[in-house]
Parts: structure tokens; sequence; C-alpha cells
């Protein structure tokens, strides 16, 4: 009998399909919307592929760099045509679907590219199931930011996240990913309990005036 990772190349399901899997859980358990969860799965996917492929060449990068550079370029607003989503920058149709060069990422799409390849060696329900396991392991913190969910939660598992349920396993995020969760969500916990409230503020800016 084969080995997974040898079952995996052989039916084609890599990088590609368990970045379309795992984004779509991503969307599905912050909207809870199957059809655009979808979408987004398959627009991420063909996204970061181009990235790899056509994008600027670039060492490894840590998370902590990821975050600096993204505080650096601030909440600028998307180009025209374009909405921001889970912290990036798309295209959605007039359905509601969405798009890369203005061809929509529909869910039969989904099917044909990773729901299909996916089946040929896993049970759908059985690979939702674990992204979805998976996914909400994380805190939301993490599941909303591009950049905390590429290197926390996609990164760690892009190569073992089929071969593990193929050899009966769950899979799950390793020590050091959830220990950089846990911190993270922390830190953004504590920052919230030092904001003021706006009526608080109002107030405050009423009386020292």
């Amino acid at each position: 009998m084969p080995e997974p990772e040898e079952l995996l190349r052989l039916a084609g399901v890599g990088r590609f399909q368990v970045m379309a899997l795992l984004q779509a859980a991503r969307h599905y358990l912050l909207h809870g919307d199957l059809d655009k969860a979808k979408s987004w799965g398959l627009n991420r996917a063909i996204f970061y592929a181009w990235a790899k492929h056509y994008g600027p060449r670039r060492r490894p990068i840590t998370l902590e760099e990821l975050e600096r550079r993204a505080s650096r370029r601030g909440s600028g607003k998307c180009p025209e045509g374009f909405r921001e989503e889970l912290g990036e920058c798309v295209q959605v149709s007039p359905r509601g679907y969405y798009m890369i060069g203005g061809e929509e990422q529909t869910p039969q799409r989904f099917d044909l590219e990773a729901k299909r390849r996916i089946e040929k060696l896993i049970p759908w329900e059985k690979a939702w199931k674990a992204a979805l396991e998976y996914v909400s392991s994380f805190p939301r913190e993490v599941l909303e930011n591009p950049q905390r969910f590429y290197k926390l939660v996609y990164e760690p598992v892009r190569d073992t996240f089929f071969a593990t349920i193929l050899r009966g396993e769950k899979p799950r995020p390793p020590r050091e990913a959830v220990k950089a969760a846990e911190q993270l969500a922390r830190a953004e916990a504590e920052r919230k309990s030092k904001q003021l409230p706006l009526d608080a503020f109002i107030r405050k800016r009423g009386s020292s005036s």
C-alpha cells in the first residue's frame, strides 16, 4: 500500500486543495454561508497560487514581520471595485461570489477543483469536519487576520493535513502555533480592556474642556 503522501500526489491533491479547504472553513466559521465560503476558499487558493508562482520572490518571513508590514500599511481603503473581506481587498460579483480577473469563483468551481479531488481519497464530510474542527481551534483574532491565518493555521499543515487524515488521525496545530495564537488573543484582550468606550471618551472630553 503506497504511503499517504504518494496517494495524494497520484490524485493531484496538494497545497492548493489544503488552502481552498481551510479558507472555506475559515469563512464558514465566521460568516456561516457555505456557498460563499466555497467561493472564498477557491478565490484565496487561486490568489496564493498566483502569488507563489508569479509574485516577487521573497525569503521566508516570520509572523512578527508580517504584522509589522501590515501595521505600516495601515487600513487604507480598497481600490475602486474592491471591498475588504477578512482583511483583504477582493472583487465581489453581483451574485455575491468572489472574483479574480472578472471571473466568479462559484461553489461549483470549488467542487470541481477542490472537493472532487479530495473525495478521490477522503470522504468529503470527513475532510470538511476535520477542517472545521482544526480551524475552530484558533481564536477569532487569528481567523480574521490574513497574515495570522496563513502563518499559524495554513502554513504548519499545508503538507500534512490530508496525509494526517489518511493515517486515521486528526490534524492538530503545532504547539508553537497554539502558543502564538494564545499570545495574540491575550494581547488583543488587553488592548480592548484599555480602550475607552465612546460615551466615556465624550464625557471625558466634556469635563476637561
